[in-house]
């Protein structure tokens, strides 16, 4: 019974004292384990285990399940992160307004930059020119080389991931993006590796734009 109170208190001292977690991030990934960051302090948490309202649901090489205190449940991959305590994010949305061409465009920011959009449902990825990628200081030219498929011609381009892509209250983190050599397209294609985290509604010359969670 001593072996077991003292082993318990073990346990109890080894974890860290968090009074509230504000941030978790995914530091390693092991079978039925994972190692995350809370509040700046690595842990290491097995599957099925709760910490400060955090419950490991499974882990593995592609990633941690994680359930929060108000039960959403999250998939994260290595270095991923969740910021203000977990909590389920309001329905954010947004109406944009065409412009006389028929076309939807909007301010947003790319890694914090502010930037401009044209909503694009038939483009891939977040398409930005490099003449735009410098403005934005984006690290691309030692990124991944590839080719797309424009509506003319076949067009060079660097894959590149975005930190995180924002529009009104809406924010995506890790978003897949291509940078294209020179000044097109201008401005940049909002295209599905963002969209398709969105909910859109045309009415009209409306849009309503609605965060997916």
């Amino acid at each position: 019974m001593k072996r077991f109170i003292f082993g318990y208190l073990l346990l109890m001292i080894s974890l860290p004292v968090l009074s509230q977690v504000d941030s978790v991030k995914v530091v390693a990934l092991f079978s039925n384990k994972a190692m995350l960051e809370l509040n700046g302090k690595n842990i290491i948490i097995n599957k099925g285990q709760e910490i400060q309202g955090l419950t490991l649901l499974s882990a593995n090489g592609r990633g941690a399940v994680i359930r929060f205190k108000d039960g959403t449940e999250k998939k994260l991959n290595v270095n991923q992160s969740i910021q203000q305590g977990y909590k389920k994010p309001d329905n954010n949305k947004l109406t944009v307004y065409s412009n006389r061409h028929g076309m939807f465009q909007l301010a947003g920011k790319i890694n914090g930059r502010t930037t401009r959009f044209l909503l694009d449902t038939g483009a891939t990825f977040i398409a930005i020119s490099s003449n735009e990628a410098d403005k934005l200081r984006l690290s691309y030219r030692s990124a991944r080389k590839g080719v797309v498929q424009t509506a003319s011609e076949l067009v060079p381009v660097w894959h590149i991931k975005l930190d995180n892509v924002k529009v009104g209250d809406i924010s995506v983190s890790n978003v897949d993006a291509v940078v294209l050599k020179g000044e097109s397209p201008a401005p940049i294609l909002l295209g599905m590796s963002f969209l398709k985290h969105l909910k859109l509604q045309r009415n009209g010359a409306a849009m309503l734009i609605e965060q997916k969670f």
